[in-house]
C-alpha cells in the first residue's frame, strides 16, 4: 500500500512539473526614461501576463505569460497602443503622437539627452497594399 501511494505521488509530481503553461520571453522595446518604463510595463501587463519588467539600460522587456490566455502579438499590440515601438513592430505615428514630449524616443535630440544612438530601435516603414481592381501594389 505504501509503495502504491508513493508511486501515485511520484507520478503526480512528474506529470505536473511537465505541464508548465507559462512562457518566458524577452522583447526589445524602445523608450527613454522612468515614465516610459511605467507606460511599457503597464501596457504589457494585460490578462494572462504574470510579469512585465522593462530595463531602461537594455531596452529589454522580460515577460512571463500564460500562452493559453494571451499571445505575443496581443502583448505587442498593447505596447504599440501606448505609443512605443517593439523591434520589428513600430507603433503608428498616431499612437506615437500620444507619448509625452520628454519620452519622444524617435527624436534624435531626446535620444542624445539620454545617451542613446541617434537611430531609434524601429523606424516606421512604408506599407504596401494590393489594389484589388488591377492586382498591382501601391505604396502608402
Amino acid at each position: 500500500m505504501k509503495s502504491f501511494l508513493f508511486s501515485l505521488t511520484l507520478l503526480s509530481v512528474i506529470s505536473l512539473s511537465g505541464q508548465s503553461k507559462f512562457s518566458t520571453i524577452s522583447i526589445e522595446v524602445d523608450g527613454l526614461c522612468g515614465m516610459c518604463e511605467k507606460r511599457i510595463e503597464n501596457a504589457a501587463y494585460i490578462q494572462g501576463v504574470k510579469k512585465a519588467d522593462w530595463s531602461q539600460d537594455t531596452h529589454m522587456l522580460d515577460l512571463i505569460y500564460n500562452g493559453s490566455k494571451v499571445g505575443q502579438s496581443e502583448i505587442i499590440a498593447a505596447i504599440n497602443q501606448v505609443g512605443h515601438d517593439v523591434k520589428d513592430h513600430p507603433a503608428s505615428d498616431e499612437q506615437y503622437a500620444n507619448v509625452h514630449g520628454c519620452c519622444r524616443f524617435r527624436d534624435p535630440e531626446q535620444r542624445a539627452k539620454h545617451g542613446l544612438d541617434e537611430q531609434p530601435l524601429c523606424t516606421p516603414v512604408e506599407t504596401s497594399v494590393k489594389d484589388s481592381s488591377d492586382e498591382s501594389e501601391q505604396q502608402l
